[in-house]
């Protein structure tokens, strides 16, 4: 759990990332004093900078540069710090004309909300197709195999049945196999991919191998669900980053075209508006971005995400109030397409 940062310290913390997010070179005491006028002496402020690296919010690319946020501080910066910004009204009304003369072509809309956000946040925009809620445990089933294999099955809320083989780490007989899977199917029952990943934290040993798998199979059911219907930005993507990090974005890539778009997109959270950044995506390769992420669709009905993935060096407020915003207008104008 992040701590609450003094008031100093998180004024400090806003300063650098705001500055660094502007300037991409790390920030200097000397600059958060003269650039934004805090009441504090460089010395002061250097200190104060120590405790935030000590801390894990900031950190120092090499002995004489100033810091730079970490993710844990860009993770703070969301979650406490951050500004978020509608779009100005002349981008609203410029937008909502581009959709209203594209009337009752939903493809077009979808494309015309992933050009404007790659352009408009300088990253990977995507737009999924309007699909039903994803994936869920209904009940599961364990079979031992011949060791150390076992037979996992589970069955879906919409009654379909997926199996997996795979080992277990220990030799676990029948009846405690039968037991294990009764006590997950009455704990996990109703939940998606998501929701079990955030319980496996407290879990272990054989529960743990088991959800794992029953998790990797709702996410490929969502992933066969989950449709891309728009994706603009590679250019802007690829534009963001050195040589050395073209191998990552092409990753981005993999995900949206074959690995599982549902996997790379997160949950909304931030009132209706899902952040994941660097380190905090399951995959290492994309440790370097950022991804933003808002649905969109009829209520109680076929939902769809808007999601822009650009490197953790983003301007979060802007993003997260873009996305915001055009998962908003797509929600209208599908009230029509969709019958909501």
């Amino acid at each position: 759990m992040i701590r609450v940062l003094t008031a100093r310290r998180a004024a400090i913390l806003r300063c650098i990332v705001d500055e660094y997010v502007d300037s991409g070179q790390p920030v200097a005491s000397r600059t958060v004093v003269q650039k934004y006028r805090l009441p504090v002496s460089p010395a002061t402020i250097r200190n104060e900078m120590v405790h935030l690296e000590e801390e894990g919010y900031v950190k120092q690319p090499h002995t004489s540069a100033g810091r730079i946020p970490s993710d844990r501080g860009y993770r703070y910066y969301v979650e406490w710090l951050m500004r978020e910004e509608m779009p100005p009204e002349a981008v609203r009304r410029h937008l909502r004309q581009m959709m209203e003369g594209e009337a009752h072509r939903w493809g077009r809309w979808a494309q015309v909300t992933a050009n404007f956000l790659a352009h408009y946040i300088h990253g990977l925009a995507i737009v999924t197709a309007p699909r039903t809620s994803p994936a869920r445990l209904r009940w599961l089933e364990l079979v031992k195999l011949q060791f150390p294999r076992v037979l996992l099955v589970v069955i879906l809320y919409q009654a379909d049945v997926r199996e997996m083989v795979f080992p277990l780490s220990g030799d676990i007989g029948q009846e405690e196999l039968t037991d294990l899977a009764r006590r997950l199917t009455y704990q996990f029952s109703g939940m998606a991919a998501y929701q079990i990943r955030q319980a496996l934290s407290h879990m272990t040993g054989t529960a743990r191998e088991v959800l794992e798998r029953a998790a990797s199979i709702l996410d490929e059911e969502d992933a066969t669900e989950c449709r891309v219907a728009a994706v603009e930005g590679l250019r802007e993507l690829l534009g963001h980053t050195d040589t050395a990090y073209h191998a990552q974005a092409l990753t981005v890539l993999e995900y949206v075209e074959g690995k599982g778009i549902a996997r790379l997109l997160p949950e909304p959270s931030r009132e209706g508006v899902g952040v994941r950044i660097g380190s905090e995506n399951a995959d290492e390769a994309l440790y370097p971005f950022a991804v933003v992420t808002a649905t969109y669709g009829v209520p109680q009905g076929p939902r769809g995400e808007v999601a822009v993935v650009a490197p953790t060096r983003l301007h979060y407020g802007r993003a997260v109030g873009m996305v915001r915003y055009l998962a908003s207008l797509l929600s209208h104008f599908s009230q029509t397409w969709l019958g909501g």
